[in-house]
Protein backbone atom coordinates (compact mmCIF):
# COMPACT_ATOMS: atom_id res chain seq x y z
CA UNK A 1 0.00 0.00 0.00
CA UNK A 2 2.20 2.30 0.64
CA UNK A 3 4.64 1.43 -2.49
CA UNK A 4 1.54 2.21 -4.44
CA UNK A 5 1.08 5.43 -2.38
CA UNK A 6 4.59 6.57 -3.05
CA UNK A 7 4.80 5.89 -6.82
CA UNK A 8 1.28 7.11 -7.36
CA UNK A 9 1.12 10.78 -6.01
CA UNK A 10 4.96 11.07 -7.38
CA UNK A 11 3.55 10.26 -10.75
CA UNK A 12 0.64 12.41 -10.20
CA UNK A 13 2.56 15.31 -9.22
CA UNK A 14 4.97 15.11 -11.80
CA UNK A 15 1.92 15.52 -14.06
CA UNK A 16 0.60 18.46 -12.11
CA UNK A 17 4.16 20.07 -12.65
CA UNK A 18 4.32 19.49 -15.87
CA UNK A 19 0.64 21.22 -16.81
CA UNK A 20 1.60 24.11 -13.81
CA UNK A 21 5.14 24.67 -17.02
CA UNK A 22 2.83 24.72 -19.70
CA UNK A 23 0.61 26.97 -17.94
CA UNK A 24 2.92 29.30 -17.54
CA UNK A 25 4.20 29.39 -20.73
CA UNK A 26 0.78 30.06 -22.08
CA UNK A 27 0.60 33.04 -19.60
CA UNK A 28 4.34 34.35 -20.82
CA UNK A 29 2.82 34.01 -24.81
CA UNK A 30 -0.57 35.66 -23.71
CA UNK A 31 1.32 38.43 -22.12
CA UNK A 32 3.49 38.96 -24.80
CA UNK A 33 0.80 39.26 -27.50
CA UNK A 34 -0.74 42.03 -24.63
CA UNK A 35 2.50 43.95 -25.52
CA UNK A 36 1.67 43.71 -29.10
CA UNK A 37 -1.49 45.23 -28.61
CA UNK A 38 -0.26 47.87 -26.46
CA UNK A 39 2.02 48.92 -28.58
CA UNK A 40 -0.58 49.43 -31.19
CA UNK A 41 -2.92 51.32 -28.72
CA UNK A 42 -0.51 53.71 -28.06
CA UNK A 43 0.11 54.13 -31.71
CA UNK A 44 -3.52 54.49 -32.66
CA UNK A 45 -4.53 56.65 -28.75
CA UNK A 46 -6.69 53.66 -27.63
CA UNK A 47 -7.20 53.49 -23.61
CA UNK A 48 -5.70 50.47 -22.00
CA UNK A 49 -9.32 49.17 -20.67
CA UNK A 50 -11.68 47.86 -23.21
CA UNK A 51 -14.77 47.52 -21.03
CA UNK A 52 -17.04 45.42 -23.60
CA UNK A 53 -14.08 43.42 -24.74
CA UNK A 54 -13.15 42.37 -21.12
CA UNK A 55 -16.67 41.72 -20.37
CA UNK A 56 -16.76 39.43 -23.35
CA UNK A 57 -13.72 37.93 -22.44
CA UNK A 58 -14.42 37.14 -19.49
CA UNK A 59 -18.06 35.48 -20.71
CA UNK A 60 -15.89 32.98 -22.05
CA UNK A 61 -13.63 32.40 -19.74
CA UNK A 62 -16.88 31.73 -17.39
CA UNK A 63 -18.13 29.67 -19.98
CA UNK A 64 -15.14 27.29 -21.13
CA UNK A 65 -14.71 27.02 -17.62
CA UNK A 66 -17.93 25.42 -17.03
CA UNK A 67 -17.91 22.82 -19.87
CA UNK A 68 -15.49 22.08 -17.72
CA UNK A 69 -16.24 21.52 -14.18
CA UNK A 70 -15.09 24.86 -13.12
CA UNK A 71 -16.57 26.84 -10.51
CA UNK A 72 -18.14 30.13 -12.57
CA UNK A 73 -16.65 32.13 -9.61
CA UNK A 74 -13.29 30.93 -9.72
CA UNK A 75 -12.96 31.24 -13.91
CA UNK A 76 -14.36 34.75 -13.15
CA UNK A 77 -11.52 35.61 -10.11
CA UNK A 78 -8.78 33.90 -12.63
CA UNK A 79 -9.58 36.03 -15.40
CA UNK A 80 -9.55 39.05 -12.86
CA UNK A 81 -6.33 38.13 -12.08
CA UNK A 82 -5.32 37.82 -15.86
CA UNK A 83 -6.78 41.49 -16.64
CA UNK A 84 -5.27 43.22 -14.03
CA UNK A 85 -1.83 42.02 -14.76
CA UNK A 86 -2.33 42.45 -18.48
CA UNK A 87 -3.58 46.00 -17.96
CA UNK A 88 -0.82 46.61 -15.43
CA UNK A 89 1.71 45.42 -18.66
CA UNK A 90 -0.17 47.75 -21.33
CA UNK A 91 -0.50 50.33 -19.14
CA UNK A 92 3.39 50.67 -18.61
CA UNK A 93 4.19 49.98 -22.34
CA UNK A 94 1.71 53.30 -23.07
CA UNK A 95 3.47 55.35 -19.94
CA UNK A 96 6.32 55.18 -21.95
CA UNK A 97 5.01 57.55 -24.19
CA UNK A 98 3.98 59.98 -21.36
CA UNK A 99 7.83 59.92 -20.06
CA UNK A 100 9.04 60.89 -23.26
CA UNK A 101 7.08 64.03 -23.40
CA UNK A 102 3.74 63.06 -25.28
CA UNK A 103 0.64 63.94 -24.08
CA UNK A 104 -1.93 60.46 -23.63
CA UNK A 105 -4.60 60.12 -21.83
CA UNK A 106 -4.95 56.49 -20.39
CA UNK A 107 -8.22 54.75 -19.31
CA UNK A 108 -8.38 52.81 -15.56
Amino acid sequence: MQEEWTTGIHTYRSEIDGIDQQMIDYLAKRFEAAKHIAELKKRCEQPVVQADRAKEVERRYVKRGTEHQLGANFMSRLYQLIHEETCRIEAEIIKDEVREGHSRTVAP
